[in-house]
């Protein structure tokens, strides 16, 4: 796929020229280079890929070809718009695209385009478009500058703990509903869940929620949470969440809605972070959590939000993780990407070096830039809050589809998902308080 496609029509000419360049491979140091670059005015990040802007016929000279995936020799910044793509790349969108990276993609508008309203593909967000502003990083590969740090022992044994073949297991047995919000078979999907926290020994709710029904009118819904009650901070909670509600490509279907990367990966990845961490009987509290609604706009994370401020136990967050779509990989290489607010970038570096430590194996992409999962409520209530998601979202060819299957997340599922998890179960575990392996589960009631 090229980085830049056609031009629009009529181009408008300007004395800037702008190159795009691939930075996947490169270091701190050379990054640095070429933003600092005599030939460079203004530049812009988006993960493994830079866009470099300069004065026409000069900018080119800031990288090497071999560098170069893309030119634009007439340059009008005024032109250029970040676009969100929620969890995959949308279909129709005006302009040419220009880069991207995190889940977002800078496109070039015409002059037309400009004069309009730009079109929503999800759901209306009002900041779906952006403008660019120089010199931003919209996300970034995280290139650790020293060795990692060396693994905590008592992390260590939660991390090893991670039971990939029972978190597929989890994320084949959520498949078997149609989870559509709209559908009667979400209510099969919740008893099972629900059956799966009370078999841990979690206090189970389910609170229900009103949203849109599919032909007008509000319907009620429900969250799914597990609560494990912390043994010496009862009133510090963590927050681990996922949707488990469904679609295809038609919104309002209530069949053929297996959902399996999107969202029973997710899902299945509360269930398996709640059968390891209780185990290790957190000092703190964690509401193990699984949304409705969210297909729909974020409905059950905004219901738990809006909750929580109602009852007063807003304050009691300490942390929230959300993990959504975890299981596709387009090939071997595990990427991640880890986004929140530019305010909780210290908690962003957590999950980082946490994967350099644990997963070394795992690409860590960092985003400060967040849209549309159900990490957003929690960050506009104020919380440290992060999403993760696998870094080939937009390669998933079966996203909102019938075909959204376990065999067709492919051959490299239980390893993207471990990844993740051992990663997320490794900061969970840290922020929470855990007790040592060899004091859990009766140990001094045995012991001489």
């Amino acid at each position: 796929m090229p980085i830049i496609d056609s031009p629009p029509t009529p181009p408008i000419l300007a004395q800037q020229s702008a190159i795009v360049i691939d930075i996947g491979d490169a270091d701190t140091a050379q990054i640095s280079a070429r933003k600092q670059d005599a030939h460079v005015r203004w530049w812009l990040e988006l993960g493994d890929q830079l866009l470099l802007v300069g004065d026409r016929g000069e900018v080119r000279k800031a990288a090497p070809d071999r560098e170069v995936l893309g030119e634009m020799v007439d340059f009008d910044r005024d032109r250029l718009r970040l676009h969100a793509l929620g969890c995959v790349r949308e279909s129709g969108a005006p302009g040419r695209l220009i880069a991207q990276g995190g889940r977002w993609e800078l496109r070039e508008l015409s002059a037309s385009e400009l004069a309009k309203p730009l079109p929503s593909t999800h759901d209306g967000h009002s900041d779906e478009w952006r403008e660019v502003q120089p010199d931003t990083v919209i996300a970034e590969r995280y290139r650790p500058e020293s060795a990692p740090a060396a693994a905590d022992p008592a992390i260590q044994s939660v991390v090893d703990s991670i039971d990939t073949v029972r978190w597929f297991a989890d994320l084949t047995t959520l498949t078997g509903w149609d989870r559509s919000s709209y559908g009667s078979e979400l209510a099969l999907s919740r008893a099972w869940i629900e059956t799966q926290f009370n078999g841990l020994g979690l206090t189970v709710s389910a609170p229900a929620f009103t949203m849109p029904g599919n032909s007008g009118g509000q319907i009620s819904v429900n969250n799914v949470i597990g609560k494990w009650t912390g043994t010496e901070f009862p009133d510090e909670w963590i927050i681990v969440g996922g949707h488990y509600d469904s679609r295809n490509g038609n919104i309002h279907s209530t069949v053929n809605a297996p959902g399996a990367e999107d969202n029973a990966s997710g899902c299945a990845s509360v269930i398996e972070l709640a059968r390891v961490l209780v185990d290790f009987e957190p000092k703190r509290s964690i509401l193990f959590m699984c949304y409705a609604g969210e297909e729909q706009g974020l409905y059950g994370s905004y219901a738990h939000v809006s909750s929580l401020q109602n009852s007063g136990d807003l304050g009691k967050v300490q942390a929230v993780v959300t993990m959504d779509m975890i299981g596709y990989s387009a090939d071997s290489t595990l990427d991640v990407l880890f986004e929140s607010s530019s305010t909780w970038s210290t908690y962003l570096n957590q999950f980082a070096t946490a994967a350099a430590t644990y997963v070394p194996q795992l690409r860590v992409t960092l985003s400060s830039n967040p849209f549309g999962s159900d990490h957003v409520p929690y960050l506009q209530a104020g919380k440290k809050t992060l999403l993760a998601i696998e870094n080939d979202w937009d390669a998933y060819p079966d996203y909102h589809s019938s075909n959204d299957t376990p065999d067709r997340i492919g051959p490299n599922a239980q390893a993207m998902g471990g990844a993740i998890l051992k990663t997320s179960v490794a900061v969970i575990a840290d922020i929470a308080g855990i007790r040592d392996r060899i004091f859990v589960k009766g140990f001094e009631a045995t012991a001489p």
